[in-house]
């Protein structure tokens, strides 16, 4: 089943939120999550992101389609497969572990 990935070049692979109203993205703090939250439509994410976000330029936001089974979430693998980044649920600051580490993921 297609459905929408939100993307942006700095956070990353939008991950979706806690009952706490945390936000997680994948280049930020993945905390863990090894999955992303889709949308059924683009005009669906769309939406929620100009709730969700202030900032004045939300065409900065990639709206990407996802081939996944389950029709919520988005594995890891789903993503890269759509040719988004790929990120390591269990590290914090990613960007910055992947940049300072020896190997290239």
């Amino acid at each position: 089943m297609e459905r929408i990935i939100i993307y942006h070049p700095e956070s990353g692979v939008y991950l979706g939120h806690d009952i706490l109203g945390f936000h997680f993205w994948s280049n930020l703090d993945p905390s863990g999550q090894t999955a992303a939250v889709t949308f059924a439509s683009e005009e669906e994410a769309r939406d929620y992101i100009a709730e969700l976000e202030s900032a004045p330029n939300a065409d900065v936001f990639v709206y990407v389609v996802v081939e996944v089974e389950n029709g919520r979430h988005a594995t890891i693998e789903e993503c890269t497969a759509a040719g988004l980044p790929m990120w390591i649920p269990e590290v914090e600051n990613w960007p910055l572990t992947r940049r300072h580490s020896p190997r290239v993921l």
